[in-house]
């Protein structure tokens, strides 16, 4: 039996299951006759008194086991044939078999009308039980066999459409599967390209590094970072030391005499530092050495590298040695100046002494000893600007410097009509420093600043401190310093003041750098601030030092 046969002849079961039936009559004993005719287990009997309740229960019932309508001609209100007409309005309606049952209209016009309102069959009254209840079962099962076919072709379609997809997704993936090889073979001769390129890129990296490695003048070596062997060392490194790998490794940093220099050539930016070394000839050389961390054979290693500055040193210091005399020469020049004023005086008061033969009167005498004790002071300060005095360092804190000079400055300001303020904003705070110098720097400043303002002005010391540096400013409120007196500040002999000899600020410069703190100074039409930065004491070091003054 082929498979048309079982569905014509063995429905489904589930296709089995009852179907709706709808009896639209306004008499209720003909609705009754039909339930008695219909009757049965397969059926669901609805019965509707009017063709607006039949229309009504089509609008909201479920209508997919709809099999069959049973209609009246001759109602009331809404006659068959309009009800069948509206009933086939709707999709769901559209081929749900009507059977018209009428009693009255049986002429063949009223049959044309029925068939042409929408029905399939016409009835006419009393009718057979029989022939009525052959007509319904054979609708019923022509509705079931359809919906089985419909049922089926669904599936068949559904089956369809799986297969379909299934080709589709075979072709897509058989052209994808393509796509993927050609963009296999793609990437393939691309890498391969990329590789033979990156391999002669570093064929030629190799060269130019071996090149560069030895003919350069430095000298340049390679060692590993773990243990600290040589790998390779250029021609300027062989021939400059006379050791190569093998003695390098034998000797070491030893081979070299290598030992960090006391000068400051170097560039701690780039993490080189100055060096002296031995030659092959036993001659000490100067030299920048530098190491840099690379990977040689996928090892990590340190490049070094020696950059000869002998005859850089050697300038150096030539042009150091011609600037102090420089210095010097300017200093002699400025001395000779200062010193030859009140050495005229005090030579013209002697000679007048000479010739009168009587004695020189006491105030005389007190201005040749004023002008002498100047000449001293200047001698002095050049001494302490020369660096010839030794500095005595020692634990202070910057409030004790000031407090120790703060006496003798408020008794000047009071001479001079003006006022100190001292402000504290940071204590315990020490400094490592000449008491004596750190005074007179203290002094000097202040005094500056006292000559500088007028009588009522008001000059603040203040100390304070940041995280590396104790700071103590002194500010005034004078007229400001000019720019182009700003540019000379600090040069020796240089003053704006008519009895004053150009080296207090220069001497302060110096006492700050051999306390290697820094000078910095702002002004403005509202006064001037120095500001004096000395490095601050470590709190740990701060209590030894502190407890070794006190034993």
């Amino acid at each position: 039996m082929n498979e048309r046969d079982h569905l014509r002849r063995e429905p489904d079961a589930s296709f089995e299951e009852n179907v709706d039936i709808l009896m639209v009559d306004d008499r209720p004993e003909n609705l009754l006759a039909l339930e008695a005719c219909l009757a049965s287990p397969a059926y669901r009997l609805i019965a509707k008194p009017s063709g607006e309740d039949a229309l009504r229960y089509a609008l909201q019932a479920d209508l997919r086991r709809l099999a069959l309508i049973l209609m009246d001609v001759h109602m009331p209100g809404m006659d068959g044939y309009e009800t069948a007409m509206l009933m086939r309005e709707r999709k769901e309606l559209r081929h749900v078999p009507i059977i018209f049952i009428t009693a009255t209209y049986k002429s063949k016009s009223n049959v044309k009308q029925g068939y042409l309102s929408g029905s399939i069959d016409y009835v006419f009254k009393p009718f057979d039980p029989d022939i009525l209840r052959w007509k319904v079962e054979n609708f019923v099962s022509l509705y079931r066999y359809q919906r089985e076919l419909n049922h089926k072709n669904a599936l068949l379609q559904e089956r369809n459409r799986e297969i379909e997809l299934v080709n589709r997704r075979l072709t897509d993936a058989e052209r994808r599967l393509l796509q993927h090889q050609k963009v296999l073979e793609q990437v393939v001769e691309e890498r391969t390209k990329q590789l033979r390129e990156a391999n002669q890129e570093i064929y030629r990296s190799n060269r130019r590094f071996r090149t560069v490695f030895y003919t350069n003048p430095n000298l340049i070596a390679i060692r590993r970072l773990h243990d600290g062997t040589y790998l390779d060392v250029n021609d300027a490194w062989e021939k400059v030391t006379g050791c190569d790998v093998e003695r390098m490794n034998a000797l070491g940093e030893a081979a070299l005499g290598i030992r960090e220099s006391d000068r400051r050539e170097a560039d701690p930016h780039d993490g080189s530092k100055q060096i002296e070394y031995t030659t092959r000839s036993g001659e000490r050389r100067h030299g920048l050495l530098s190491a840099q961390v690379l990977e040689v054979n996928d090892e990590p290693c340190e490049l070094i590298v020696i950059t000869d500055i002998s005859e850089r040193v050697a300038l150096q210091k030539h042009l150091n040695r011609l600037d102090r005399l420089n210095l010097i020469g300017e200093m002699a020049a400025g001395i000779a100046h200062e010193i030859r004023n009140p050495m005229t005086t005090i030579q013209g008061f002697l000679q007048i002494w000479r010739k009168s033969e009587a004695p020189l009167p006491a105030e005389h005498i007190d201005l040749m000893l004023s002008e002498l004790l100047r000449a001293n002071q200047i001698i002095t300060e050049y001494l302490s600007l020369a660096g010839n005095k030794e500095s005595q360092f020692g634990l202070h804190r910057t409030q004790a410097l000031i407090e120790s000079v703060s006496p003798l400055l408020q008794a000047v300001a009071v001479m001079a009509e003006k006022s100190i303020e001292v402000r504290c904003e940071s204590e315990g705070v020490y400094v490592r420093a000449d008491e004596n110098e750190m005074r007179q720097v203290i002094l000097n400043l202040a005094k500056n600043g006292l000559e500088a303002m007028d009588a009522g002005g008001c000059l603040t010391i203040r100390t304070h401190a940041d995280s590396e540096a104790a700071i103590i400013d002194v500010i005034d409120e004078g007229p400001g310093i000019p720019d182009h007196v700003l540019e000379k500040l600090g040069t020796p002999f240089f003053t704006t003041k008519e009895q004053g000899t150009g080296l207090g600020l220069a001497l302060c410069y110096s006492i700050v750098e051999r306390h290697q703190g820094t000078l910095a100074v702002t002004s403005g039409p509202r006064g001037t601030m120095f500001s004096l930065r000395l490095p601050r004491v470590a709190e740990d070091e701060v209590t030894e030092g502190t407890r070794e003054v006190e034993a």
